[in-house]
């Protein structure tokens, strides 16, 4: 079943959970804020990977995978997760 997944999905699979597991190593407090915390971290990454596609930018790109601009808009997601107060 994994071995049917193309490697950017799973890359940035593996990337927000890190992102997401880190974030709430350093400010989270309940097992809600790790859920809310890989949501924001999700959909801040795939804005972001959006943002790399129409850009085009080729600055750190791993494949398919726009990794730069995917992990600003992970990290910008969740710092305005965080200035709303929902993490």
């Amino acid at each position: 079943m994994l071995a049917d997944l193309p490697p950017a999905l799973l890359l940035g699979a593996l990337l927000c959970l890190v992102y997401g597991s880190l974030y709430h190593l350093w400010t989270g407090r309940t097992l809600r804020d790790l859920g809310i915390g890989l949501l924001m971290t999700t959909i801040g990454f795939g804005l972001g990977q959006l943002a790399g596609l129409f850009t085009q930018a080729t600055f750190l790109q791993i494949g398919q995978l726009h990794v730069t601009e995917a992990s600003l808009g992970a990290w910008l997601f969740l710092a305005v997760a965080r200035l709303v107060g929902q993490v």
